[in-house]
């Protein structure tokens, strides 16, 4: 494979809803480009990208997967990311990374929630983007529908650069709205039916007024009647694109490749290389600061993902921010201050790596076998002191608990999940202390029960899920009064200690509230801090279950001692009988944990949901 420079390089992520063809359109470009010499099927479970055993047969893509291809002299690095929306840690990494994105829209008729929630991302990370409405071979796809749609929500800044010449239900053409030119599927020009051509002029106005807005001189030739130059128009269509004010699209069809050639064109003249794009954000020498890619300064880098490969053991992918990396380099792991060496440095493709030299600033590719590194890590120079911002993952929100299907698993299943935690940055395990239960955490149900299988296959143990306990806690609704009396002789020095307390609901920190009231010295002052100490340890099991007892207040007013029996042992004893004794008579109940939600939908499915917290004991605080 050649070495490609910073500015021969395009790297791009596929995004958008589940099931739209983002890896049927991966699968397209790779075999336009003649990087694969087979077009796979996910169906089939034949694709480059789709090469897990789960992805495969459940027909999703699961993590995100690299390929990358060679087309009009420049290198294109294809991130395919997993639509379903319990991976979206895998779309918060692809763009961290990549200097625009695809997004994959099917010819419905509508705009998709993973459409929208792809297009807020792009802006809300600055990564431009270009929109390709797939499968308008389809029976029943709608572009007219599905480009209103957009717009509708989004505006003028998404304007088609190409409108596609539909008959029978099939792109048979395509009218390039830049150029105002039509072209056949086989790039043969044609005359512009005279249907579309009030609509391409109209979109052409308004790319040429988008062009103009990026620059003063445009603007000034724009008012004059003046054409812009290719170069001019090329200026003004990336600086519109970076400036987040254009967003373009096309349409095709991927698993027949109609218009895959020209999404390639697309990326290649439009979408920004690593030179291009805005810095990321860094530390140098402990002082925040933008590093923008760049080939002339000693070489960093940040991993933004980890999988463990059964062949070659752990794979750190990886974007090269300055510099270059060259097999037998020594670096060091900024993150953790550890030295690394660059033993083999490989270019991914789905499952498959190949071997390459050198990687250049702007480039992706992979180190294999690195002791101390993992994802979000900075590598670098050992001279250059940076620190890449890492990226930030949504954080889980759904927790199940974890055993063995068969007795005596527990331990493999435990250590298997804790690797999954390596390749998958939003799925964590950690052991509850108050319930005992191992707790598996993530985005869904889904990312769960695939955790799980995963763990099956590469491990050969089954792990079953089920719901964890519930973490309540205790309390009283009313007063209660009780002696506690702690009294021991076994010969030689005996214990002896007597307490009276008076628990009442009302603690003032709203936990465990201790108040002394003794007086004329029933409990000598030596003493009562020892019957605190003993209240403290009962009320970490309630009388009900044995949960924690909260909003406590336990008032001692009276006690016995002993002038030589009498120590601390005995009265922390006395406390707890005193607690035992008197919590069953404080009418005591249980305590359920509370969460704030706030659901956002659209005002048609209002009734519904609130129909539905009603029915789970949720309360309406507004809307």
């Amino acid at each position: 494979m050649k070495v490609y420079k910073s500015d021969s390089i395009r790297n791009v992520a596929l995004i958008g809803h589940s099931g739209e063809g983002k890896t049927s359109l991966a699968e397209a470009m790779l075999y336009a480009a003649k990087s694969i010499d087979r077009l796979g099927k996910v169906d089939d479970g034949t694709s480059t990208m789709d090469y897990d055993s789960e992805e495969i047969s459940r027909r999703i893509s699961i993590n995100l997967a690299l390929g990358y291809l060679e087309w009009a002299d420049k290198k294109i690095n294809i991130i395919d990311v997993p639509g379903f929306f319990d991976f979206e840690g895998e779309m918060t990494a692809a763009l961290h990374v990549v200097e625009s994105a695809v997004i994959v829209t099917s010819a419905s008729g509508s705009l998709t929630v993973g459409t929208e929630k792809a297009l807020e991302a792009c802006m809300e990370k600055g990564v431009p983007a270009l929109i390709f409405v797939n499968g308008v071979h389809k029976e029943n796809s709608d572009f007219e529908g599905t480009l209103n749609a957009i717009t509708e929500k989004y505006g003028k800044k998404i304007i088609p650069i190409e409108y596609p010449i539909i008959e029978g239900g099939k792109i048979t053409g395509y009218v390039c709205v830049l150029s105002q030119r039509a072209f056949t599927v086989d790039g043969k020009e044609i005359e512009i039916p005279a249907n579309l051509k009030d609509k391409v002029s109209e979109y052409s106005a308004q790319i040429t007024e988008l062009i103009a807005e990026t620059d003063e001189e445009l603007m000034n030739k724009f008012f004059e009647g003046e054409e812009f130059t290719p170069e001019e128009r090329r200026k003004g269509l990336l600086g519109a694109i970076l400036g987040d004010g254009f967003v373009p699209l096309m349409a095709g069809n991927a698993t027949s490749l109609t218009c895959v050639p020209n999404l390639l064109n697309r990326i290649v003249e439009l979408m920004p290389s690593p030179l291009d794009f805005r810095g990321k954000q860094a530390t140098i020498n402990g002082e925040a600061v933008e590093v923008k890619c760049d080939p002339d300064k000693p070489f960093s880098a940040q991993v933004f993902k980890s999988i463990t490969d059964q062949f070659v053991g752990k794979l750190n992918y990886i974007k090269v921010n300055t510099g270059k990396l060259s097999i037998g380099d020594s670096f060091v792991n900024k993150t953790a201050e550890k030295s690394e060496k660059a033993g083999a440095l490989y270019l991914i493709k789905g499952k498959k790596q190949e071997t390459i030299s050198e990687l250049y600033a702007g480039d992706i590719g992979a180190l294999a076998k690195l002791v101390y590194t993992s994802t979000n890590d900075t590598i670098a120079d050992s001279s250059y002191n940076i620190v890449y911002e890492q990226i930030k993952f949504p954080e889980p929100v759904l927790s199940l608990a974890v055993g063995a299907a068969e007795s005596g698993d527990e331990e493999k299943i435990i250590q298997g999940l804790i690797k999954m935690q390596e390749e998958d940055m939003t799925f964590k395990v950690e052991k509850n202390v108050e319930t005992g239960d191992i707790l598996i955490s993530g985005l869904g149900e889904a990312q769960l029960d695939i955790m799980c299988k995963r763990v099956k296959n590469k491990f050969g143990v089954e792990a079953k899920l089920s719901d964890p306990k519930v973490a309540y806690r205790e309390t009283i609704r009313r007063s209660a009064e009780a002696e506690g009396k702690h009294k021991k002789q076994s010969g030689g020095a005996g214990q002896y200690g007597v307490v009276q307390v008076r628990f009442e609901p009302g603690a003032a920190d709203g936990n465990f509230e201790f108040v002394d009231a003794i007086v004329g010295g029933a409990v000598p002052r030596q003493f009562i801090p020892a019957v605190e100490k003993g209240l403290l340890e009962a009320i970490k099991s309630g009388v009900l279950a044995g949960y924690p007892t909260i909003n406590i207040k336990a008032t001692l007013y009276d006690g016995k001692y002993h002038p030589v029996d009498s120590k601390e042992i005995a009265f922390i004893m006395a406390a707890k009988l005193a607690y035992q004794e008197a919590l069953p008579k404080a009418d005591p109940c249980f305590l359920e944990p509370i969460m704030e939600v706030v659901i956002t939908i659209p005002d048609s499915y209002l009734g519904d949901i609130m129909g539905d917290m009603n029915k789970r004991r949720g309360r309406i605080l507004g809307t």
